[in-house]
C-alpha cells in the first residue's frame, strides 16, 4: 500500500525503476514533479520516448519525477485523447507508436480541404488543379471586362485577398507581365475570330465612326455585323485606331482599309454604314474599288459620276438612319431653344447649393410630394433633352413655385418659368416621344433593323404632318420636316429591298407603302416599284451566278411550321387600312404563321426563286416572336439563292448608334487611372471587352445605353439613403 501511495505521489513506481533523463544514475528517493501539459501538438517541448519516431515525440506530453535530485520520466499523455501511457524503459516505446488515437485522426481530417471538381469537355468530372497560366489569363479578362488598371493584379492587397479568400498558391505578377499577357490574349482571340469569319461567315456589314477622347486623341472604330452559322446576328469590334492628323476622307479610308485587311475581309464586305459627314463620302470613293470583291463590281478610283446601276453604289455605302433623325430633331429644337435654356437655367440654379436642395426637399415633403433633384441635358444628345423634360414635368407644381420664389425675376418683372414654358414643354415631350422610340428601335444589334426603316419613315412623316399646323410647335415642325424631306424623300434601294424581303410585305406591301408616302411627301413614286424590282433582279442574278452550288445542295423542300401560339392577324399591317400603331416591333412581335408553306413553293428551283417569292401571297399568319431572319433560315431550302441575298441585306445595320457603346467603352478605358495607356493597348482592352460581351450577347446595346441615360435622371430622389440605393 505504501508503495502505491508513493508511486501515486511521484516517490516511486510499482512497475519498475524510473528512467533518468540526463543519462546519470539515480536513486529510488526524491520528490515527484509533474511536467505534463494539455497544450496542442505545436506546443510540445519534449520527446515522449527517447529514440522514438518524430510522430511519438510530437503527439505526447511527458510526466517526470525527481529521483535522487535528477529528473526522470515515468509516463506520457496523448495530446489528443489525454490517455496516460507508461513511458518507462521497462515498458518500451513501441506501444506509444502503436497507440491508435481516433481523436488524432479526427484532428488531421479537420485540416483537409475537399477536392474541387470541374466538368471536362466530355462532361466528365475532373479534379481542378491550380494553373498560374490560367490565373494570369483570367486576370486579363477581369481587367478588360471591369475597366481596371493594368496594375490591379500586382498589388499586395489584391494578392492578400486572393490568397486568403480563394487560393493560397496565387502569386501576383507585375504590370508589365500583365500587359504582355493582355496582348497575348488579344492575339489569340483575334486569330480565332479571323478563323470564324473565314469559315462560318459569308459576308459582313461594317459601321465606322470617329470618337474624340478627353486626352485630345481621336479614335476611329470599325465594327462588323454578320450572321453566324446558326443564322444569328452578331456584332464584333474589329478595331479602335488612333487617327492622327485631319479627319480627311483619305485618312479615314486608309484606317478602315487597314482594319479590313487585318481580318482578311476585303472580299466579304457587303455594305458599310456611315454618318452623313462629307469626309465619309470621300472615304467611300476610295474604298469602293477596294471593297468591290464581294459584289464583283469594278469601279474606277474616285469616280466623278458614280454609276447608279453599280451594285457597289446601290448597296455598299449606306447612311445612318438615326443620324438623319438626329439632324431633323436638332433643327426642330432650335426655334424653341430659348424655352429649353430656361429649364436648364432653373435646374442648374436648384443644384448649385446643398442648402437650396435641402430647402426644395423640405418644400416637397410639406406638399406630400416625393423630393428629387433633376439632371441637365446634354446639347449633343437630344434624347437627353427628352428625358430631362420627361422627369421634370411631373414636378411642375412644386418646381415652378420653388423657382418663382427663389430665382430673381427677369428685368420685365416676369418669373424665369411661366405657364407658357410648361405648355411648350408638354408639347415638346409629346412630339419627341416618337423620335425617341424610332431611334431605339433602329439602333438594335441582335435583330434586323434594315426592314424597319420604311415603317418608321412612314410613322415620322405622318407625325410631322399631324403637328405641322400646331400653333405652338409649327416653328419647330416646319424646319424639321424640311430636313427630313431633304434626306428621306428619295428612298434608298437597300431600304426598299429589305422591306420587300420581309415576307409580310413583298411587292404588294411595298406598293401600298409608296401610296401613303406619296400622299404625305407630295412625291410621285409610280416608277419606283419597277426600278426597285429591276435592281433587285440584277443583284439576284449576280447571286445566282456566284452561289449556284447552293441550289444543288437544296435537294428537297420540307414544310416548315412555326412554334408557339398562332392566330390570324385581325388587321394586317400592309392592308389598305391605316397602319399607325402596328408597325413591327424590333423582333416583329405579331401573331400567326405563313399563308403559303414551302410545299406550295416547291417548284421554285425550276423557275425563278425571286419571281416566285414576289408573286406569292404575303405572310398573314405568324408567331408572336416572329423574326424575319429566322423565317429565311427555315425557308433556305425553298429559296437557296434568295435566302443568301436576304441574309446579307437583313444584316445591314440601319444606324451607327451601336458604336455609342464602343465609344462609351473607350471612354472608360481611357480614364484618369489609364492615361499612360498606349493607343495599341487601348485597342487591345476595348476589343477584349467587346468580344467577352459578345460571347454571351451582352454587348452594350442602345437599349442599355438609353436605360443608363434614363437612370441618370431617374435615380435622383432625395429621400433615398446610400444603404437603400445599394440594396436596390
Amino acid at each position: 500500500m505504501r508503495r502505491r501511495i508513493l508511486a501515486f505521489m511521484g516517490f516511486g513506481d510499482t512497475h519498475g525503476d524510473p528512467i533518468e533523463l540526463d543519462g546519470r544514475p539515480c536513486s529510488s528517493t526524491g520528490i515527484g514533479t509533474g511536467t505534463g501539459s494539455t497544450s496542442p501538438p505545436e506546443a510540445s517541448t519534449a520527446a515522449a520516448a527517447t529514440g522514438s519516431k518524430k510522430r511519438s515525440k510530437d503527439d505526447f506530453d511527458e510526466l517526470t519525477t525527481v529521483v535522487n535530485g535528477k529528473k526522470v520520466r515515468y509516463a506520457a499523455i496523448c495530446k489528443y485523447c489525454k490517455a496516460n501511457l507508461s513511458a518507462k524503459s521497462s515498458s518500451g516505446t513501441g506501444h506509444l507508436l502503436r497507440h491508435n488515437c481516433t481523436a488524432k485522426k479526427a484532428h488531421e481530417r479537420s485540416g483537409q480541404v475537399q477536392s474541387v471538381l470541374k466538368y471536362g469537355p466530355d462532361g466528365k468530372l475532373l479534379n481542378w488543379q491550380y494553373s498560374p497560366a490560367v490565373a494570369r489569363t483570367e486576370l486579363c479578362r477581369l481587367i478588360a471586362r471591369d475597366d481596371l488598371p493594368l496594375w490591379h493584379g500586382s498589388t499586395d492587397a489584391f494578392q492578400d485577398y486572393i490568397n486568403r479568400a480563394h487560393n493560397p498558391k496565387f502569386i501576383h505578377v507585375s504590370r508589365q507581365t500583365t500587359a504582355r499577357d493582355m496582348i497575348k490574349l488579344y492575339n489569340d482571340r483575334k486569330v480565332n475570330l479571323i478563323d470564324a469569319l473565314k469559315t462560318d461567315v459569308s459576308s459582313v456589314c461594317l459601321i465606322s465612326d470617329i470618337w474624340a477622347g478627353k486626352a485630345k486623341e481621336d479614335y476611329l472604330s470599325v465594327v462588323a455585323h454578320f450572321v453566324n452559322s446558326k443564322w444569328e446576328l452578331e456584332k464584333m469590334l474589329l478595331g479602335l485606331r488612333l487617327i492622327d492628323g485631319k479627319h480627311s476622307g483619305v485618312n479615314i479610308a486608309n484606317l478602315i482599309a487597314t482594319v479590313i485587311d487585318d481580318y482578311a475581309l476585303t472580299d466579304k464586305v457587303f455594305a458599310i454604314t456611315l454618318d452623313n459627314a462629307s469626309s465619309n463620302n470621300t472615304a467611300m470613293k476610295y474604298l469602293r474599288p477596294f471593297l468591290s470583291g464581294y459584289l464583283g463590281v469594278p469601279t474606277p478610283v474616285v469616280p466623278d459620276t458614280p454609276n447608279d446601276d453599280d451594285l457597289s453604289t446601290i448597296f455598299l455605302h449606306q447612311r445612318c438612319a438615326c443620324h438623319v433623325l438626329n439632324l431633323g430633331v436638332k433643327a426642330g429644337l432650335d426655334p424653341v431653344k430659348a424655352y429649353i435654356d430656361d429649364f436648364r437655367t432653373a435646374i442648374t440654379f436648384l443644384n448649385a447649393y446643398n442648402q437650396r436642395i435641402a430647402a426644395y426637399k423640405s418644400y416637397c415633403m410639406s406638399m406630400a410630394v416625393r423630393p428629387r433633384k433633376f439632371g441637365v441635358d446634354m446639347d449633343v444628345r437630344w434624347n437627353s433633352t427628352y428625358l430631362m423634360l420627361k422627369h421634370l414635368l411631373p414636378y411642375k407644381s412644386t418646381f415652378s413655385v420653388f423657382i418663382k420664389t427663389q430665382y430673381p425675376l427677369n428685368k420685365d418683372g416676369t418669373p424665369l418659368l411661366t405657364d407658357n414654358h410648361w405648355i411648350v414643354a408638354e408639347k415638346i415631350l409629346s412630339f419627341l416621344e416618337l423620335f425617341y422610340e424610332s431611334t431605339v428601335a433602329l439602333s438594335g444589334v441582335y435583330y434586323p433593323t434594315a426592314p424597319l426603316i420604311l415603317h418608321h419613315i412612314l410613322r415620322i412623316a405622318r407625325h410631322l404632318n399631324a403637328y405641322e399646323n400646331d400653333p405652338l410647335l409649327r416653328c419647330a415642325v416646319v424646319p424639321m420636316k424640311d430636313k427630313f424631306l431633304k434626306y428621306r424623300r428619295e428612298i434608298p434601294v437597300l431600304y426598299a429591298v429589305a422591306f420587300i424581303l420581309d415576307p409580310r410585305a413583298k411587292m404588294r406591301g411595298f406598293n401600298r407603302l409608296l401610296v401613303r408616302l406619296s400622299s404625305l411627301f407630295g412625291t410621285d413614286y409610280s416608277r419606283l416599284p419597277i426600278d426597285v424590282r429591276t435592281k433587285l433582279t440584277k443583284i439576284y442574278n449576280m447571286y445566282e451566278s456566284k452561289f449556284s452550288d447552293a441550289r444543288l445542295r437544296a435537294t428537297h423542300h420540307p414544310a416548315v411550321h412555326g412554334s408557339g401560339k398562332k392566330k390570324m392577324a385581325s388587321g394586317d399591317i400592309y392592308d389598305d387600312d391605316d397602319i399607325d400603331g402596328v408597325i413591327p416591333s424590333p423582333m416583329g412581335r405579331r401573331p400567326g404563321s405563313s399563308s403559303s408553306s414551302p410545299h406550295a413553293l416547291s417548284t421554285v428551283a425550276s423557275t425563278s426563286e425571286l419571281a416566285s417569292y414576289l408573286d406569292s401571297d404575303i405572310l398573314t399568319e405568324f408567331d408572336e416572336d416572329f423574326n424575319v431572319l429566322s423565317w429565311w433560315q427555315k425557308h433556305k431550302l425553298t429559296y437557296p439563292i434568295l435566302s443568301l441575298l436576304a441574309k446579307d441585306v437583313l444584316t445591314v445595320p440601319a444606324s451607327t448608334i451601336s458604336l455609342e457603346s464602343t465609344f462609351s467603352l473607350a471612354g472608360r478605358v481611357i480614364e484618369e487611372r489609364r492615361r499612360r495607356l498606349t493607343p495599341d493597348m487601348v485597342e487591345v482592352l476595348s476589343c477584349i471587352k467587346d468580344w467577352e460581351l459578345a460571347d454571351t450577347h451582352l454587348q452594350h446595346s442602345v437599349e442599355e445605353e438609353t436605360n443608363e441615360l434614363e437612370e441618370v435622371h431617374e435615380n435622383m430622389y432625395l429621400d433615398v439613403d446610400d444603404a437603400t440605393e445599394d440594396e436596390g
